[in-house]
């Protein structure tokens, strides 16, 4: 009796020699939220991988065969995760390019590893993604404990004796982040005044504010995502507070600024180190500027995985995925990002993060800090680099 992975690889195998199929094409899919709170990113990230299929469609496909983008929208949600997941394995895709968020994407992974579909995420940070043991996983960014950790150096440096409040959505990603941060705080002989639960998708946080305000905090470290931490900073500010607002990946959405506006001028945020000396990159940032609203760096991971995948296929000569896999963990794949490798986990090697600053609808790497800060070494003179930023 054939396994589930020959019936598959015999199925693909036939409908890709049978002249006349309408399957003679190779279909990659793509999980993200295209509505709901962080349809915007979502978007510009769809649009990143849409422009890398065409790219490699106009390039003579992978295999010989032209490559289909099947798009499905999993809200940053849970159960639309699910769905998601289930429409792309149901329109039989070889590969997902997804999901944005750790949750969506923690619930989706067992359903993909069933079916026998690779997935490669560039955007989700939880470390059980890959301590979960799946094959068939791997990510394109570094974890939330690296990012943690790089949180709490900067802050026990930047801030000694400070009142410090750490506050978390509750998610999976926003939670596991905020536990990261207070215990590697803790390890060095802090505390924060503040660790609490908050209430996300709020129209309004001015009872947060006022509390946050009345407790004298210097500096909030936020555990979430965009649309909240700039809701939250803008009613601060209207109360005439001017603390430090520090979050993690989550912070860098598109929109984050889009809602906070100037309000969240000076937000640090920590991301992928921008690349450097990739002149590709430079390129495409250009071309998705033109295609939507893929204005800022965080596309280049989509458009990436992308070509990891592809590469990894044709090195392959196959779409089986036990084999792709294989060349994943042993293969080097030039990219927009530079030369990328993966563990044996399926993390990204040497993944590090970089501090960014919002400002004038845009962000930059925080000058004064090493453009490759790596969580594993001490934030560099990080007071230096925050002088122009909030109080201290």
């Amino acid at each position: 009796m054939l396994s589930r992975r020959h019936f598959w690889l015999l199925t693909g195998a036939l409908a890709l020699i049978l002249p006349g199929s309408a399957a003679a094409e190779i279909r990659l899919g793509f999980a993200g939220p295209l509505t709901g709170a962080y349809a915007l990113s979502g978007s510009r990230d769809r649009d990143a991988v849409e422009l890398a299929v065409a790219d490699l469609n106009r390039n003579g496909g992978v295999l010989g065969q032209p490559v289909r983008l099947v798009v499905a929208d999993d809200a940053c949600g849970l159960q639309q995760a699910i769905g998601a997941a289930r429409q792309l394995v149901g329109a039989r895709v070889s590969a997902v390019i997804g999901h944005l968020c750790s949750h969506s994407s923690l619930l989706a992974a067992g359903i993909y590893e069933t079916a026998d579909v690779l997935m490669i995420t560039p955007s989700s940070t939880h470390p059980r993604l890959t301590e979960e043991g799946r094959e068939n996983v791997f990510r394109l960014k570094g974890r939330d404990d690296q990012q943690g950790k790089l949180a709490a150096d900067l802050l026990a440096a930047e801030w000694p004796g400070a009142a410090i409040a750490i506050l978390h959505d509750g998610s999976v990603y926003g939670e596991g982040l905020a536990l990261q941060v207070r215990r590697q705080l803790q390890a060095k002989g802090a505390a924060p005044a503040i660790y609490d639960l908050y209430r996300p998708g709020q129209a309004e946080y001015s009872r947060l504010a006022a509390r946050l305000q009345a407790a004298g905090i210097d500096v909030l470290f936020l555990g979430g995502y965009g649309p909240d931490a700039a809701r939250i900073i803008r009613a601060l500010r209207a109360r005439g507070d001017d603390l430090q607002l520090i979050g993690g990946d989550g912070l860098g959405l598109d929109e984050f600024w889009t809602i906070a506006g100037e309000a969240g001028a000076g937000t640090l945020f920590s991301t992928r180190p921008r690349p450097r000396g990739v002149p590709a990159a430079t390129e495409l940032l250009s071309r998705l500027k033109g295609e939507g609203p893929g204005t800022r760096t965080a596309g280049l991971g989509w458009y990436a995985a992308v070509q990891v995948w592809a590469q990894a296929v044709a090195r392959a000569g196959t779409l089986e995925v036990g084999a792709v896999e294989g060349m994943l963990r042993r293969g080097r794949f030039d990219t927009v990002l530079g030369k990328l490798t993966f563990d044996r986990k399926g993390d990204l090697e040497g993944a590090s993060w970089q501090w960014q600053r919002w400002q004038d609808g845009g962000y930059a790497p925080l000058a004064g800090l090493p453009s490759d800060a790596r969580a594993s070494g001490p934030a560099a003179e990080p007071r230096r680099a925050l002088a122009q930023t909030g109080r201290s």
